[in-house]
């Protein structure tokens, strides 16, 4: 299967997640890492709703939705990216800062987090504290500003 760039992975996350009519903005800061192995979903997913809650912000996990739904499109086009369990989790806390997480176009044992937000100080301190949380468990990768992530090599 050929990798989808991150930009799209966000993009259909959006498009699926949220729904809405206005045009999405790209995160400011995005990070890539492995877990362990796919077990580590719900580990990983109980770990940034914890985080959610600690920044008092409305948590969704739309993963079994998303799941069903790329199967539904899977089975007419084989260009559709899956994985044998798909992550698509978010939280935000108004307007003020936001992530999105998930694997899509990604191994399933990969996830991106990208954050957002309109109150950049918010925003920034929130994404430097969960950066910071995530790294004690898994090896959090950058990705450069403008730029997309692409699948880890396992030398990663």
């Amino acid at each position: 299967m050929r990798p989808f760039p991150i930009r799209t992975v966000f993009l259909a996350i959006a498009i699926i997640g949220v729904g809405g009519c206005a045009e999405g903005k790209h995160p400011f800061r995005m990070v890539p890492f492995r877990l362990e192995n796919p077990g580590e979903i719900p580990a990983f997913s109980n770990f940034m709703r914890e985080t959610s809650d600690k920044h008092q912000m409305q948590f969704y996990d739309r993963s079994t939705d998303t799941h069903q739904e790329l199967t539904s499109l899977a089975a007419g086009n084989e260009n559709v990216p899956l994985n044998d369990r798909t992550v698509n989790i978010g939280a935000q806390h108004g307007d003020d800062f936001s992530f999105g997480a998930g694997n899509l176009g990604m191994p399933t044992d990969q996830i991106v987090i990208g954050f957002n937000g309109e109150d950049l100080k918010a925003a920034h301190a929130f994404a430097d504290f969960a950066v910071e949380k995530l790294s004690t468990r898994w090896n959090v990768k950058e990705v450069a500003s403008g730029k997309g992530a692409f699948p880890l090599t396992n030398c990663d």
